[in-house]
């Protein structure tokens, strides 16, 4: 009777431990195979450098923030990116938009940038 109830118990856990591995490996492999679109193609029109404001308890500073105007046809972006020029001007560039956020398409990996502006080709409007 002891032998049953340990045999049992180890049969349990092991199919335990086998439909968490299944349900793992099943996860990983969607996530493998879902392909990330770039959708929306443009050129990098004009860049500058924008100061931002930041600080807490009374002390403050200003980051320098490079803003690039992506030209997309109908529809122009305004992208912050990180302190170091990341883009050049007439660089052909793909990218997905996600909330306020634009993620470039790169060799390895994706960029992520803020969209701090956008509008219509044909609109002159200045971003910050």
């Amino acid at each position: 009777m002891k032998n049953t109830k340990a045999l049992n118990r180890r049969v349990l856990i092991a199919g335990s431990v086998l439909v968490m591995f299944l349900a793992v490996a099943g996860a990983s492999a969607q996530d493998a195979s879902k392909e990330k679109s770039y959708p929306v193609h443009g050129k990098v029109m004009a860049a500058h450098v924008a100061g931002e404001a930041v600080g807490s308890a009374g002390v403050t500073g200003t980051l320098n923030r490079w803003v690039y105007r992506v030209d997309c046809g109908d529809m122009y972006y305004d992208l912050r990116g990180k302190g170091k020029p990341s883009l050049t001007i007439g660089q052909d560039i793909e990218f997905r938009l996600e909330k306020q956020n634009a993620y470039l398409k790169s060799e390895q990996k994706e960029t992520k940038y803020k969209v701090v502006g956008m509008g219509k080709a044909n609109q002159k409007q200045k971003s910050d």
